[in-house]
């Protein structure tokens, strides 16, 4: 009896054990299944928190710096400025990253960031030597002014200083002096250096005659001596174009006149002549009002901060496009978005 009872007891154990281990098991295996679940939800969270929407300013194959929103990686623990330049350095990844756009990034190839340190508003960079190895006075503004609109983007820098190899210089290779911080100037300047009054415009470009861009160009605007720069006067230049042998071109009609610019709420309301109503095309009357959007942005900008633009003809708000006259199209945040 006590052997019966003994292997009974035996019996009972084994079976109580196998059922602890079948649930010990299924739960382990329901835990991992929800940590993987969890843990790759934590990833790609991660990852959408590691990319920042960045205007970057590259060059087209005429020169030209065109901004350029991207997301680009901001690394743990690193400033998304550094991140912000390295994007723009001469190498194969890059170059393949915006290949599709025709443009190219503006460092010389193998710079490095030795450092970098925001302070007040002004931003010190410091670059290896190879940062001087480009081959003209053109260049070098370009690659200076790209660094300095692009760290400029950041609401935290308003100036630019550049070292080389850890000490300051006052002037580069071909004279361009950077002896005191720099603010942003005259981007893409097509004058004469005889006027002072100066707008920026956005024109656009192309490499490839398919694909075009926005590009803002700053251009000299003649004004009598007892005037003031209107938001009239700035339409007005954008209409008349760019330079012929600028490579650059406007898709606004030439037979378009400016009546008025008004501003309620945050609306720019651009009053044109009767012929505006001649253009049916979406895409054509599109780009004419992200030319005129931008365009206006950068004019009052430090006035107001525009909201959308209405398109009117003699006086009347119209459907122009695919923008409705009861809703006006909205301010782009970006000029070119890939």
């Amino acid at each position: 009896m006590r052997r019966k009872g003994a292997l009974a007891l035996i019996l009972t154990i084994c079976l109580l054990f196998s059922v602890a281990v079948w649930k010990g098991a299924y739960i382990i295996k329901e835990f991992l299944s929800h940590e993987k679940s969890a843990s790759n939800i934590i990833e790609s969270s991660e990852e959408d928190s590691n990319l920042r929407n960045t205007v970057l300013y590259y060059k087209d194959d005429k020169g030209y710096l065109v901004p350029v929103m991207r997301k680009i990686p901001w690394p743990e623990g690193r400033g998304i400025a550094r991140a912000a330049l390295r994007a723009l350095i001469d190498n194969p990844a890059n170059r393949s990253d915006i290949e599709s756009l025709g443009l190219t990034p503006i460092l010389p190839a193998n710079t490095e960031i030795r450092g970098i340190s925001i302070h007040d508003g002004i931003c010190k960079v410091d670059f290896t030597r190879d940062f001087l190895n480009y081959n003209d006075a053109k260049e070098e503004a370009c690659i200076v002014k790209g660094i300095v609109y692009t760290l400029t983007e950041f609401p935290t820098i308003s100036k630019v200083k550049i070292m080389i190899d850890g000490k300051e210089v006052n002037s580069l290779t071909y004279g361009l002096k950077i002896d005191k911080p720099l603010a942003r100037k005259d981007i893409n300047y097509i004058g004469s250096g005889r006027n002072k009054n100066k707008v920026i415009v956005y024109y656009q470009g192309t490499v490839n005659g398919l694909e075009s861009y926005f590009i803002p160009v700053t251009k000299e605007i003649d004004v009598a001596d007892n005037e003031s720069v209107t938001a009239i006067r700035v339409l007005e230049s954008l209409i008349e174009g760019p330079p012929e042998d600028s490579g650059l071109f406007t898709v606004i009609p030439k037979n378009i006149q400016v009546r008025n610019v008004d501003v309620v709420d945050r609306v720019a309301y651009v009053d044109f002549s009767k012929e505006i109503k001649d253009i049916k095309d979406s895409k054509l009357a599109s780009d004419i009002v992200k030319t005129i959007a931008l365009t206006l942005k950068e004019y009052y900008k430090k006035d107001v901060a525009l909201e959308k633009v209405s398109i009117l003809a003699e006086g009347e708000e119209i459907n122009f496009g695919d923008i409705s006259k009861e809703e006006p199209a909205s301010i782009p945040t970006f000029a070119n978005e890939y």
